[in-house]
């Protein structure tokens, strides 16, 4: 959010208005990059599919919207980054089931761990 706030206004105070930018806010998204993570709530934030949020985004830039947030329900989530402190705000996700990555399996060898 911070870098599409800054990147729109630094277009607008340059003068530039030929070039349009859309933040992409995805929630997880089942691409087999997060493989064993698991959604504590997925009725509320589910994961998403890969066509899914390329059609979304795609339709986003057509539109020349300034952000899309996916799926929409996360949008007051995100907006809760604003106005809570770091790592409260990072407390507060873990409540909401941001915690996928404590089931995550890793897929292959990292280069340095070889």
């Amino acid at each position: 959010a911070v870098v599409s706030t800054q990147s729109t206004g630094d277009l607008d105070y340059m003068g530039v208005d030929h070039l349009k930018l859309t933040t992409v806010f995805p929630h997880f998204t089942d691409t087999g990059m997060f493989r064993g993570a698991s959604v504590k709530m997925p009725q509320l934030f589910p994961m998403l599919s890969p066509s899914w949020v390329a059609e979304q985004i795609v339709c986003a830039i057509q539109e020349e919207r300034d952000e899309v947030i996916l799926p929409r329900v996360t949008a007051p989530v995100i907006a809760m980054r604003w106005v809570m402190e770091c790592r409260v705000f990072r407390r507060f996700c873990t409540l909401l089931g941001n915690d996928l990555m404590k089931t995550f399996q890793q897929t292959r060898q990292h280069e340095q761990l070889k």
